[in-house]
């Protein structure tokens, strides 16, 4: 049995937890999903493979995990900007914002690594990362609604699609770096796209 180096059972598992994500991360980082196998997560940490059950089923189980750790605190702090108070407009502002912030941020590589991997994943995977974009998603389409209900002829879907058009280049961008011009064009935009005179 493992030597426990924390005050309770429970921090001790919390801790080596942490330390199978961590390797996971990595190994996405070094040779991509086909690389996270449990024998080789497990001896990383220093763990039998048959150990690493307590924690997930299978590989795809501890990949959904560390895709969860990744981005699960992200897509909270995007969902939370996004139903706030303020009006719509400036939400979404705000909301590209923090897109902008999170872009620019380091990368380990392993998220790059899978993302680029996207499209030969295996199902179970693409649908879990789906899924969990989809609260952001539901969250970005009631708030273009809410910014245009009172605009007749405006298409939602349509607007949307062109905001994630604005996101997708301006985070491109932001891979650089952000500047405030970055920040100021890309406000800019938005607000521009959701105004009542745009059309």
């Amino acid at each position: 049995m493992p030597r426990i180096d924390a005050p309770t059972v429970k921090e001790h598992r919390d801790q080596q937890h942490e330390a199978i994500l961590d390797a996971v991360g990595t190994i996405l980082a070094d040779q991509g999903y086909a690389g996270v196998e449990l024998a080789a997560v497990g001896e990383r940490v220093g763990l039998a493979r048959t150990s690493l059950y307590r924690y997930a089923r299978d590989k795809d189980e501890l990949v959904a995990q560390w895709l969860e750790r990744a981005f699960g605190p992200a897509m909270a702090n995007a969902r939370a900007v996004l139903g706030a108070a303020n009006p719509p407009a400036e939400r979404l502002a705000a909301w590209l914002d923090s897109q902008l912030d999170f872009a620019a941020k380091p990368r380990d590589g392993a998220a790059a690594r899978l993302m680029a991997e996207f499209d030969h994943l295996p199902e179970r995977i693409q649908a879990l990362v789906l899924d969990g974009h989809q609260p952001l998603r539901d969250a970005l389409t009631a708030t273009v609604a809410e910014a245009l209900e009172h605009q007749s002829g405006r298409e939602p879907a349509l607007v949307l699609a062109f905001i994630e058009a604005i996101a997708a280049a301006a985070t491109r961008q932001a891979a650089a770096g952000v500047s405030p011009q970055l920040r100021a064009e890309t406000r800019s935009a938005i607000i521009a796209l959701l105004a009542a005179d745009h059309v």
